[in-house]
């Protein structure tokens, strides 16, 4: 008996996602800046973190995990919180207070190293 053509295609296509999703992204143990990269006025480091929030519902518990940004040093440049999640909304804010305010955000993994700091604060200095 020969499979039909939509059976093998069903098999192609089942083949390729599953091999697709084992594929993991690299990681990225350096820092990422944004904001405004020429001139800026001032510089806001970063540390990415997360943040679980668990829910109980009833016999089913649900978590999410969301992305939080804390503050670890200025430069010329003063933020009134400490901590802001990554959602799309916060993002948008940081980013239209980087443009009104020329100022530059460097964002460091959760465990980084003294010299990845030191990294961050060179590319706190490289424009100002």
């Amino acid at each position: 008996m020969r499979p039909s053509r939509s059976t093998a295609l069903l098999l192609f296509l089942f083949t390729a996602a599953t091999c697709g999703a084992t594929e993991k992204k690299p990681t990225s143990e350096d820092s990422v800046a944004w904001g405004t990269m020429t001139h800026p006025a001032g510089c806001v480091i970063f540390e990415e973190g997360h943040l679980k929030r668990s829910m109980y519902w009833g016999i089913v518990i649900t978590t999410k995990t969301i992305g939080r940004l804390t503050v670890i040093e200025t430069q010329n440049y003063t933020l009134n919180k400490k901590e802001f999640l990554e959602t799309q909304d916060e993002l948008d804010h940081l980013m239209r207070r980087a443009q009104n305010d020329h100022i530059k955000f460097v964002k460091i993994p959760e465990k980084y190293s003294p010299e990845l700091l030191e990294k961050a604060r060179a590319m706190c200095k490289a424009d100002q």
